[in-house]
């Protein structure tokens, strides 16, 4: 897999589109920010980029960030995804959002789904991740925010060191709020747009925003400034029922949903996915 250090100690490693991993290392210790669908060896990867010792985090439980899990012993996820998403990922729900990713992008990759994507030698031990819970790597401290939306457990992490907020899904571009009530893992865009509020009023704390997926940024390099407050006046204008609104393509639409999609947006360049049904707090 394609790697770059675009900070000091700070790595990012390119899932062939499908998701991006970060590594930040310390003097100490190291820590694993997500593990991808899990193509080919992530863990020989990272042994080759430090040879200290390291955590594993999942930043929520969708099978994009969880997939490669299972090469490790431990790894720390939210409680609150625990039960909703599988742990593992079926390898074959892991081999199909490899093909979509394939197909929508247009590209050759150098691998093979029967073959770089393959069942768990094991399932790991799953830690509990906690609001607000500190890892010092040494030299270094990593921050980690609970921001529930995209996930009801999705969580941020602040890395001192170099003043970057690393997002995980909780502020892309393609934001995705898709779940209406009584659905499992439903929180309400209300109730999302005012967790992401908290994170970007932490920002005297960072300086730049990164996502775990590099489809509307360089890799190695941040979201538009403008992404996340746009984001969270979306939400806020949904909520009082005068969002601006426009019709997209659907990225997703090879897992056979509606080919365009409604979406809130102030630019036309990022927005919001809703569910009509799922926009207040119940």
């Amino acid at each position: 897999m394609p790697w770059f250090e675009f900070a000091p100690d700070t790595y990012e490693i390119d899932e062939f589109d499908c998701a991006s991993i970060f590594l930040f290392v310390g003097t100490e210790r190291a820590l694993l920010l997500d593990t991808g669908i899990g193509i080919g060896d992530l863990k020989g990867l990272v042994e080759e980029i430090t040879d200290k010792p390291y955590d594993v985090v999942l930043t929520h439980g969708h099978r994009d960030h969880t997939g490669g899990a299972g090469w490790f012993d431990t790894v720390y996820l939210n409680r609150k995804d625990y039960e909703l998403y599988p742990f593992p990922p079926s390898v074959e729900q892991r081999r199909d959002y490899a093909r979509m990713i394939r197909t929508r992008e247009h590209k050759y990759y150098p691998y093979q789904e029967e073959v770089d994507i393959v069942e768990w030698p094991k399932v790991p031990e799953r830690k509990p991740l906690e609001d607000g819970q500190v890892f010092d790597l040494g030299g270094r401290t990593l921050t980690f925010y609970e921001c529930g939306g995209h996930t009801p457990g999705e969580m941020v992490v602040i890395d001192d060191k170099n003043r970057i907020l690393f997002c995980g899904d909780a502020c892309n571009n393609h934001l995705l709020f898709r779940l209406g009530p009584g659905e499992p893992g439903f929180i309400s865009t209300e109730e999302a747009g005012e967790n992401l509020e908290r994170i970007w009023n932490m920002r005297d704390r960072y300086d730049i925003v990164m996502n775990s997926h590099h489809d509307y940024r360089a890799v190695g390099g941040p979201i538009a400034p403008t992404v996340m407050p746009n984001a969270i006046q979306c939400c806020k204008d949904l909520v009082a029922g005068t969002p601006n609104l426009m019709e997209i393509d659907n990225p997703l639409k090879l897992e056979g949903a509606d080919p365009t999609i409604t979406v809130a947006s102030l630019d036309g360049i990022s927005w919001v996915v809703f569910n009509p049904k799922g926009i207040h707090r119940v």
